[in-house]
């Protein structure tokens, strides 16, 4: 790989989230947007969800829809693997949008003839198969154009795209719920979901050869049962089992949580609303007091996305991000057991809710980069859908037994979610240990090593410096791998005032002073992803005249 390549404008700015290699400006934009129109669209349906359902029923029918979803998927997972033999990766995608696209018009079309509660419960129902599938499919795409360490690069990027996705998507519902009604609604969820579809193509074409895993996975040669699909995938694997169960405890602690917060906002409705007030009204207050949740969670989480996920990958890896939302879901449980009032559990649900739409999401979605194609796309689904469903039948039973055989309340829910949050937290360490084998066995980190001793820089007094390492100096054989720059004068004291230094391109600017002489033997560092450098010594001196 060049060690100083040329970076577009773009792809500078890019620097500021994570390393960029040269070229990868391009596919980052376009599948950032991809991500960016499907979360928008399902921000914008999921606030509808709520507002439908909990209109007409009570917060613990919304638990028992939510376990509905595992049972729908349940079937739908031997579907999906049917289809997925016969349809290859990008097609594969492109069909999944449309049949959901349609499902939309199907549900724009009978809005207006609904009646009593059951068009909310099969609206939450299928809405939660679209989050989950349109998504899922996404990812498995993007970890199956991409090597392990370009992945672990560049998805905080892509993520941070899928963020501002359900930002736009939240804000644009507490808009226009009020203003137009949920019709419109439903159609602009349409039109997003059906733009993405036109970035299919360009987003994986654009990936640089550098950047892509050795052979591409569009299809898969493992044999998938006809009759049990994915399960077999994740079944025949320990470490896709150990990511399930983590999977099913995230999503149950959340959804438990998210059962508590939907109480709270219901009791918050009724009492905005007067009790002759109409259906559509009730609809109304509900979505927008959701979708302002939503808003202050992707907010939070467009913060973490943008500052913090790709330094703590550098700082600890995707093994270490493993660890930070259990411990945080640890805290804030914890901390809710014994305060249990309105604010904390408004402004735990924002922090908990955040973290894991932005760092733990990102995570969920690097775990895949070191699998099979069939890992990928019928397994990664089968986890994503019916695995994240079944913490919501888990979740159901809870919310279930706690209210009617222990008589729980906030506290008694509280402690339960801290203990699950123990085993949650144990379980990433398990998967942590098993991604790193597989991420090693993968892209085994070779060191960096200088192929050319730089020549010496001579400078004039008074004139401008502008001297750029070339690009032969170092050589990274490692897929994926990116190079970043330190500059130091030998002795190991820092670079002359007069003297910058651009980290990325290896590139040496400054004023080289009239009045004093100059001879500095300048080393240059050259460090991978993993830590691991090279370094270079040249001569800067004085020119004589």
């Amino acid at each position: 790989m060049s060690a100083t390549p040329e970076l577009s404008a773009f792809e500078r700015a890019l620097l500021l989230l994570t390393r960029v290699r040269a070229g990868e400006g391009r596919c980052i934009a376009l599948f950032a947007s991809h991500a960016f129109l499907i979360m928008a669209s399902y921000y914008v349906l999921k606030a509808l969800r709520e507002s439908f359902l909990l209109a007409g029923a009570a917060a613990e029918v919304r638990s028992y829809a939510v376990a509905a979803n595992g049972i729908v998927l349940m079937l739908l997972v031997p579907l999906y693997s049917a289809v997925r033999r016969r349809i290859d990766g990008r097609r594969l995608v492109r069909f999944i949008s449309f049949f959901f696209a349609a499902n939309i018009l199907a549900f724009a079309f009978t809005y207006p003839f609904r009646s009593g509660k059951w068009f909310g419960v099969v609206f939450f129902i299928w809405a939660g198969v679209y989050g989950l599938m349109v998504v899922a499919q996404f990812w498995a795409l993007a970890a199956s154009h991409f090597n392990t360490k370009t992945g672990q690069r560049l998805f905080p990027a892509i993520m941070l795209g899928a963020t501002l996705g359900a930002l736009t998507g939240a804000q644009l519902t507490d808009l226009l719920i009020v203003r137009v009604g949920p019709l419109p609604l439903l159609l602009l969820g349409v039109v997003l979901l059906t733009m993405s579809i036109a970035l299919i193509r360009p987003e994986t074409d654009a990936v640089p050869l550098p950047s892509r895993p050795q052979t591409v996975a569009t299809g898969g040669a493992q044999r998938v049962s006809p009759v049990i699909g994915g399960f077999q995938i994740v079944f025949g694997s320990r470490y896709l089992l150990l990511v399930a169960a983590f999977v099913v405890l995230l999503n149950c602690i959340g959804s438990t949580g998210d059962y508590l917060l939907a109480a709270l906002i219901k009791a918050r409705a009724e009492a905005l609303a007067s009790t002759a007030a109409a259906l559509a009204d009730r609809e109304a207050i509900i979505g927008s007091l959701y979708a302002r949740f939503q808003l202050w969670v992707t907010l939070a989480g467009v913060s973490v996305q943008a500052l913090l996920v790709s330094r703590i990958y550098r700082a600890v890896g995707v093994r270490g991000a493993l660890l930070v939302p259990p411990a945080i879901a640890l805290f804030v449980y914890g901390a809710i057991a014994f305060v249990p009032v309105f604010s904390l559990i408004y402004g735990a649900k924002i922090l908990e809710s955040s973290t894991n739409y932005s760092l733990m999401n990102t995570t969920q979605q690097a775990l895949y980069l070191p699998t099979s194609a069939a890992m990928k796309f019928d397994g990664k689904t089968t986890i994503d859908t019916f695995f994240w469903r079944f913490g919501d039948i888990l979740q159901a039973g809870v919310v279930f037994v706690g209210l009617h055989w222990f008589d729980f309340g906030t506290r008694g829910f509280a402690l339960l979610n801290t203990a699950l949050c123990v085993v949650w937290l144990w379980l990433a360490v398990l998967i942590g240990r098993r991604y790193t084998a597989l991420a090693r066995a993968e892209t085994h980190n070779t060191v960096p090593i200088r192929q050319r001793h730089p020549q010496d820089l001579v400078v004039y007094p008074g004139q401008p410096i502008d001297h750029r390492l070339p690009a032969e100096t170092f050589f990274d054989p490692d897929p994926g791998d990116v190079l970043v720059f330190e500059a130091r004068l030998a002795s190991g004291a820092p670079l002359p005032p007069w003297l910058e230094f651009d980290a990325a391109v290896a590139r040496l600017t400054g004023t080289a002073p009239v009045d004093s002489a100059i001879e500095e033997r300048i080393e240059i560092v050259a460090c991978d992803l993993d830590g691991a450098t090279a370094t270079a010594v040249f001569t800067m001196r004085r020119a004589t005249v």
